[in-house]
């Protein structure tokens, strides 16, 4: 039911809406629009997110019972390897990568989070992403492995290409489910609020060779000192615009954050992508097919072909959604 095109705001995608909202309110839909992230409480039933939280334990091997056990897998699931030549399944950067538990699937094929994303984009013709689950103990000097996130999950950063080259950023949505109640200082996501609306002006006063996929430097340490920690209840869904800095956060609280990514994408991504790009292009890096860092796909969603590429025509790559 998208009744109006997307329009560019300079530096990026944003919906110009008219159709009505169904899972959303009037309210939720400013705050969307003003802040560029929003708390959807209840996103699915609360048995739900149990179950997807008990898999995921099982599956990492955590007995709460035991806490020590929480902290039993400590390789870099990026660039260690297990005898047997396989990446490990989860390490201290949290992420668990377990994708297709029938348990996640009950996540991604609910009703609401259909409805949710489908007020989010205007179009009722979405498919779910294919993506992982999270499990962050705390912090303690007893498991000093833990303390240390690894490179890939230090600071904040951004899944899509930032730089003025590759404006307007699409209207690309991330989402991450909670499994269960996670407080603010327990490890859960933090962002920069309305980022997207000034990314044009803070821009503007950094270098023209900065990093793509993340702030660095004072400029780092600034918008880390604004980042916000967001809290919510268990079975609540938190979205974010893809333009906005996002990262973990420590977890100082006694129980771990247990959680799963969750988002949704128009199957006819070509209204949120921007005028520059073509037209089957990929609009996020799930939306590319790929479920890990893999550098040939990596370069293809951010656009112009990495770090080191110069300027030009973003590279075609049609849509596997089609």
């Amino acid at each position: 039911f998208l009744t109006c095109m997307p329009v560019s705001m300079h530096s990026f995608v944003w919906p110009n809406r008219t159709w009505p909202l169904a899972a959303l309110t009037e309210t939720q839909w400013r705050s969307w629009q003003d802040e560029g992230y929003l708390v959807v409480p209840d996103a699915v039933p609360l048995r739900l997110a149990r179950a997807a939280a008990a898999a995921v334990r099982e599956y990492v091997g955590a007995d709460d019972t035991n806490r020590s056990s929480w902290y039993t897998n400590v390789l870099d699931i990026y660039e260690d390897t297990l005898p047997d030549g396989k990446r490990p399944h989860h390490g201290p950067c949290g992420m668990v990568q377990m994708f297709h538990h029938s348990s996640l699937w009950a996540l991604r094929q609910h009703p609401r989070v259909h409805e949710i994303f489908a007020d989010l984009y205007g179009t009722r013709r979405l498919f779910v992403t294919v993506d992982r689950a999270h499990f962050k103990p705390p912090v303690t000097t007893e498991h000093p492995a833990w303390s240390d996130a690894g490179e890939v999950h230090s600071g904040l950063h951004w899944d899509v290409n930032t730089r003025r080259e590759n404006w307007p950023l699409p209207y690309s949505i991330q989402g991450v489910l909670y499994l269960e109640d996670t407080a603010a200082a327990q490890g859960a996501l933090r962002l920069v609020p309305g980022f997207h609306s000034r990314l044009a002006a803070w821009d503007a006063a950094q270098p023209a060779d900065r990093s793509s996929e993340r702030p660095e430097g004072e400029a780092a340490a600034a918008l880390d000192a604004e980042a916000l920690s967001v809290g919510a209840a268990a079975a609540s869904l938190v979205v974010w615009h893809s333009a906005l800095p996002h990262g973990p956060a420590p977890n100082t609280q006694s129980a771990p954050r247990v959680s799963a990514y969750l988002s949704m994408l128009p199957v006819d991504a070509a209204p949120f992508l921007g005028a520059q790009r073509a037209a089957d292009a990929p609009l996020s890096m799930a939306d590319a097919g790929t479920l890990a860092y893999h550098e040939e796909q990596r370069q293809l969603v951010y656009g112009l072909g990495g770090e080191s590429a110069a300027a030009g025509t973003p590279p075609r790559l049609r849509r596997q959604s089609a």
